[in-house]
């Protein structure tokens, strides 16, 4: 399910394109002025990898932080949503704004979309015009009949590992411009690094955290059984097995209760 933050204020407009690569995209015209980019853009990339750095391990409050920075950061954005790519499905995580999880949740049902091809294909999509988008008809309508006029689904990815992606929402035409765009590849480089590097604490946290409750566990039944500690384990992982039950799970019931769980 995911979390609803404040709807967002307005943001100045600019200019758009269609389906490229999470690459630097080469100087055009829209990026004649990309080596004089405003400094606070940067001085913003710096605060968020900071900022990233300080959740210890919170991975929602990280993709909190990647949402609500990226709202701030790229020009055009009216609306914003940040989505995961989990065991080969799209799963929308935070939105700011109205418009992002009524558009995700058509996404699901429909299992396609801009943003599910982001995540899937690991490429940035842009949609400047949605009036006359072709590639996702329905998703195009719905979209408009909600305001949003233009789209650009960044894919969040690190060392081809598919994380999900950063869909950004306006509603003008042509809302970013190539200079927005290469901003918002950067930034997605940036919160990608940091959204594996939380992920990665999480899961370790929660392996320490499991095999700490089956230590105490097997020291219960140990104490109450007078067993050894492989003979301990073995009772757990036969009631995990017969209950089809998380192991963990069946643990915390030992150490809560003192007593193997039979249901």
């Amino acid at each position: 399910m995911s979390s609803i933050l404040p709807a967002p204020g307005p943001r100045p407009d600019e200019d758009r394109s269609e389906t490229t690569a999470q690459t630097f995209a080469p100087v055009d015209d829209g990026l004649a002025g990309l080596a004089d980019l405003d400094a606070v853009a940067w001085r913003s990339l710096e605060s968020l990898s900071r900022a990233l750095r300080m959740e210890e391990g919170d991975v929602e409050a990280t993709l909190h932080s990647i949402l609500v920075s990226a709202v701030d950061l790229i020009d055009g954005t009216d609306a914003a949503g940040l989505n995961l790519f989990v065991k080969g499905k799209f799963v929308p995580q935070v939105v700011h704004g109205s418009a992002p999880p009524r558009l995700d949740a058509w996404q699901q049902e429909a299992g396609t979309g801009p943003c599910i091809d982001a995540s899937r294909d690991q490429q940035t999509v842009k949609i400047p015009d949605m009036t006359t988008e072709a590639r996702w008809p329905g998703f195009a309508d719905r979209a408009v009949e909600l305001g949003v006029l233009s789209m650009l689904c960044v894919p969040l990815w690190v060392d081809d590992r598919r994380l999900g992606s950063l869909s950004l929402y306006a509603g003008e035409r042509d809302a970013f411009s190539a200079a927005a765009r290469h901003v918002a590849n950067l930034y997605a480089t940036h919160a990608a690094l940091a959204l594996s590097d939380v992920q990665r604490t999480s899961q370790l946290r929660r392996v320490i955290a499991n095999r700490d409750v089956i230590g105490q566990a097997k020291g219960v039944l140990m104490a109450t059984r007078h067993i050894t500690p492989d003979d301990a384990f073995a009772l757990l992982t036969t009631a995990s097995q017969t209950l089809n039950r998380k192991l963990v799970d069946v643990a915390q019931t030992v150490a809560s209760t003192g007593e193997l769980p039979t249901a």
